[in-house]
């Protein structure tokens, strides 16, 4: 006597999700793993999506490497004489890297505006 006596109604199971969609439909179209950009932007829903956040983790990436080379470049700064930092090659390399990693910064902050 479940009906009538005020028992919980069974619960009904929850509609498949937009994700698992893409994920069945990928499935069906590879023999094999689905390739892992394609996997991605599925997981991700789409290439916008998928695209702004590739965008963000090379922007982080390059913010990440302009400070190692600019902590490099003060550490090997404080360890010469001052007669030698301009003919310095460590220091020279670390000036292009970090001048390399705030441009392509700048350019991809720019580009997101």
């Amino acid at each position: 006597m479940t009906g009538v006596t005020g028992a919980p109604p069974r619960p009904t199971p929850a509609p498949p999700s937009p994700v698992s969609n893409r994920l069945d439909d990928l499935e069906r179209r590879h023999d094999d793993a689905p390739p892992r950009g394609v996997l991605r932007t599925a997981l991700l829903n789409g290439t916008d999506r998928h695209a702004a956040l590739a965008r963000a983790a090379v922007l982080r990436l390059h913010d990440r490497l302009a400070g190692e080379a600019r902590q490099g470049a003060a550490q090997r700064r404080r360890a010469l004489p001052a007669n030698r930092t301009a003919g310095d090659e460590w220091l020279t390399r670390l000036t292009a890297a970090l001048a390399h990693h705030r441009n392509a910064a700048s350019i991809l902050f720019v580009a997101e505006i």
